[in-house]
Parts: structure tokens; sequence; C-alpha cells
């Protein structure tokens, strides 16, 4: 008897097993490829932003531990103990025969500079501070921790670009220092 013939012309052997061949085609790949990149960069983008907003966050929250231990510092020194802003970052220092110097012997009190995207806002008195971009070369403190417990009083906003929360640490007569977080309402 002859061999059954399929309809594409090759022989019907059922003594013979021929591998079912299964797979994905090149275009299949690809276009996997190209769905798992589309969804890793916006899983990317997602996360980017919330960790702008985490370190600003972090931030504020950082800043108040550093104002209980300046505080301290100039307590226990006998020395006021400054703090000076840019826009960009900030910087402790000490007083050292009646000067303003970076204080660089802590590294609590190590110079910050700010992730980019972070922006810092300063009223003393319930005025704003016009901050420059960068530190100046002779010192300018705006804060200052006197030897008796005292503290400037102070509002000091942390804002990202493109967000409208904002991170408010501030002292006041009333509250002491304290860490706030505001939605700035767009403007009419």
């Amino acid at each position: 008897m002859p061999a059954p013939t399929l309809l594409t012309g090759t022989l019907n052997n059922p003594h013979k097993t021929v591998p079912n061949l299964k797979g994905f085609t090149l275009i299949e790949l690809l276009i996997v490829i190209v769905l798992i990149g589309i969804i890793s960069s916006m899983t990317l983008l997602s996360m980017n932003s919330g960790n702008q907003r985490d370190q600003q966050k972090q931030e504020a929250e950082r800043l108040l531990p550093l104002f209980q231990l300046a505080s301290q510092e100039a307590i226990i020194r006998g020395m006021p103990v400054a703090l000076e802003y840019s826009r960009h970052g900030y910087r402790f220092m000490t007083m050292d025969s009646g000067r303003w110097h970076s204080e660089i012997q802590d590294a609590l009190f190590k110079p910050r500079t700010l992730h980019p995207q972070l922006f810092i806002e300063l009223q003393l008195e319930k005025q704003t501070v016009l901050l420059p971009d960068q530190a100046h070369a002779v010192p300018n403190p705006h804060i200052v921790f006197t030897p008796d417990g005292d503290i400037s009083l102070f509002r000091i906003k942390i804002g990202l670009n493109g967000s409208d929360e904002i991170f408010t640490v501030s002292n006041t007569l009333g509250n002491g220092l304290t860490i706030a977080t505001q939605t700035a309402t767009p403007a009419l």
C-alpha cells in the first residue's frame, strides 16, 4: 500500500515522527520587546517623579532635627551657630574670632546641595528673602541659633518644580519648630 500523501505534497509516514515546530516569529518577538520597553520607560518615569517628591519630603524632614542639633550645638559650644541659604542648598556656619565660617568639622552640618528639581524659599519675620543661586564666598547667615537657645523666626518652603505640593519648615512664637505640607492654589 502506498504511503498516504498530505495536501502539501509530503508523505504522511506514521512511523517517522516529525517534530512539531512551534515558536514565535521575529515580528512577534519585536512587538513584545517594544511593549516591554514602553512599559519600562513609563514605570521609570513614574518612579522618578515619586523619588523627587520623596526627596522633597526627606529634605524637609531632615531640616527639623538639624535645627534642633544646631540649637543644642550653640548651647554646648557657648557660641552661635548659623545657617545660610541659597536657592538650591544651604550651609551651617560657626562664629570664630567674631567672623562667620563654614562649618567643616562636623559632618552633620556639612554644606548640602538640593536635588536640581527642588528649590527653597525663605521668609524671615514674614518678609521673603531673595536667595542667591549659590552661597556667597563671604558667609551671610540667615538663621541664627544662639547659645541661650533662641532661634530666629523663619519659614522655609521646599518646593519641587512642576509640583503644587510644598513642604514648610518653620519656627514661630506659638508653635516652635514645625513641619507642614500644603498644596499651592493656582492663581485666578
